[in-house]
């Protein structure tokens, strides 16, 4: 498992509660509330949480910036946080989402190495567990028909985030 030291970046405003076997069940417990994880056996929970660390983090914190090269996913285990987009045309921030405990951010990034697409702020404090793409990469070698399971649960959430934009954008060109 591969720690997250990254000074002068997002993660200095997060303090780390554990990760490892030291803190597996905790992270295991946080993982099994996720929606993403629910019909996931324990053994498969248990399995994931030695390749995931979690974090506090206080209100106001950036936990995802647009743009940030970084690839790593979130999975809100207790809080709240705004997803926020700069269109292109505007000089602020725009309001696309609110995510609450048992979901999940970022997991664009550990699939396709891209910048991330929107910046995640922290409305409500909240417990936070991190997979990095090296951790997500060990994790999916090691234990790969977990690995194939996470894969297709994010598929799906990418497929269904996909099919409500499309639907938004079609209320936008129509109305």
């Amino acid at each position: 498992m591969n720690g997250v030291s990254k000074t002068g970046s997002i993660f200095d405003a997060l303090e780390q509660l554990g990760s490892g076997s030291s803190y597996a069940a905790e992270i295991g417990d946080m993982l099994e509330r996720a929606d993403m994880f629910r019909d996931f056996s324990r053994a498969e929970i248990d399995q994931l949480a030695q390749y995931v660390q979690a974090f506090s983090a206080p209100k106001g914190a950036m936990v995802l910036r647009e743009g940030n090269r970084e690839s790593y996913m979130f999975v809100v285990a207790e809080g709240k946080l705004d997803i926020l987009k700069r269109p292109a045309s505007a000089a602020e921030d725009k309001k696309i989402a609110t995510v609450r405990a048992g979901k999940t951010i970022g997991e664009m990034s550990l699939i396709d190495g891209l910048p991330h697409s929107a910046t995640a702020i922290v409305v409500e404090s909240a417990k936070l567990l991190l997979m990095t793409k090296r951790n997500f990469e060990s994790f999916i070698e090691e234990c790969p028909e977990t690995g194939v399971k996470v894969l297709r649960k994010m598929a799906n959430l990418m497929s269904l985030r996909l099919r409500q934009t499309s639907g938004i954008l079609l209320d936008h060109l129509q109305g």
